[in-house]
């Protein structure tokens, strides 16, 4: 799940690192490894790392100007230095520029294994906060391609799946995946990671038998530019309840309705603002009135009034917990024109006054370290 770079200029010292931590047991590819600190910056200025191993001491760019300048180009890279040396001003001058670690070599297995330990738990906190974020994104018309390059995986063509997959706890999630190598993965919870797999249902659906302990389903392929991720993984995790750890995969066959009913469900979620109705929309999509509302219910499990509805009511709260705009433009950005009817939705909703629910996140963001 997690990618990691090298840099030493030494070639012995290298295989040394790259062979001393036990990548798989804790959710990391193969190290990327290079001799040249130009080539890792560029490495890292162009792809994507979760974290960099790196020597102190190397021609024309050392390791602690790799970290300064990734701290300068604002590089999300967590960076560790594995240095032969011990001198305390080093230590000061990578812990100054935030370096998450520093590790004497040859750095022997119980120290290793530490260091990784703690590197993992980094990073999945990291991922955690971010991921749904990206998830979330997804749904706006993110570039889903992107995602892969970035993060080193062959950019897939014509369909994916997408596959739920929860473990008992966050530590035993990384080293279930690894036949997932080309998927995008991405952390829906703590416990739960969201994966896009290019790989043939059958194939699929095997690699999820073989996750012992955990509970997994699945959306059967569709087009890849037709994935709507937020609406498709609360599809997933309403099937997911239904499931216990060693049940047979899942699966959802959200690609049996129509394509241009998805492309009707991207247009809601992106015109929220607006005054939708059915009959308007199943014009639009040239889809038959009677069929387009059978099939919202059977889709989404909902209305189209609830469905607007609901979506409407979790843009509010993520603009007023998240935001300082006011709550009338608010409404307006969410398609109420009246705020009182949008302050009484709201509250029927959540059970709090949109002011009374900014109070509270608010004050939950500030009590956070």
């Amino acid at each position: 799940m997690y990618r990691i770079l090298i840099v030493d200029d030494e070639p012995m010292a290298l295989y040394s690192a790259a062979h001393a931590f036990p990548w798989a047991r804790f959710g990391f590819d193969e190290p990327v490894t290079t001799t040249n600190p130009r080539t890792a910056l560029e490495w890292l200025r162009t792809q994507s790392f979760d974290a960099a191993i790196v020597d102190i001491r190397m021609p024309d760019l050392s390791g602690i100007d790799l970290i300064r300048l990734g701290a300068e180009e604002g590089m999300s890279t967590v960076f560790l230095v594995l240095s032969g040396y011990t001198d305390f001003e080093y230590v000061q001058t990578v812990l100054r520029l935030h370096a998450f670690d520093y590790c004497l070599k040859p750095i022997l297995p119980d120290a290793a294994e530490a260091a990784l330990t703690r590197l993992s738990q980094r990073l999945r906190a990291s991922r955690c906060v971010s991921d749904p974020d990206i998830i979330a994104a997804l749904n706006t018309g993110a570039p889903l391609k992107r995602l892969f390059g970035r993060r080193g995986l062959p950019v897939p063509e014509g369909t994916l799946s997408m596959a739920l997959i929860t473990a008992p706890t966050p530590q035993e999630l990384p080293q279930m995946l690894g036949a997932f190598r080309d998927s995008l993965l991405l952390w829906a919870s703590e416990r739960a990671v969201l994966a896009f797999s290019p790989m043939p249902e059958s194939a699929l659906h095997q690699a999820l038998q073989q996750l012992t302990g955990a509970a997994c389903c699945y959306i059967q392929p569709v087009p890849l530019e037709a994935l709507n991720p937020v609406r498709q993984i609360q599809l997933l995790q309403e099937t997911l309840l239904t499931l216990q750890p060693g049940d047979p995969p899942a699966a959802l066959r959200v690609n049996d309705c129509s394509p241009a009913f998805l492309e009707l469900l991207n247009y809601v979620d992106q015109h929220l603002i607006e005054d939708l109705s059915l009959q308007e929309l199943s014009a639009r999509f040239h889809l038959n009135y009677t069929y387009c509302s059978e099939l919202f219910r059977s889709v989404t499990g909902q209305t189209i009034t609830k469905y607007l509805a609901s979506h409407r009511m979790e843009r509010a709260a993520e603009l007023i917990a998240g935001t300082a705009v006011s709550m009338t433009e608010i409404a307006r950005q969410t398609g109420y024109s009246n705020y009182n009817h949008f302050s009484t939705t709201f509250k029927a909703y959540f059970g709090q006054t949109p002011g009374a629910y900014r109070a509270v996140h608010q004050e939950q963001g500030e009590s956070r370290p």
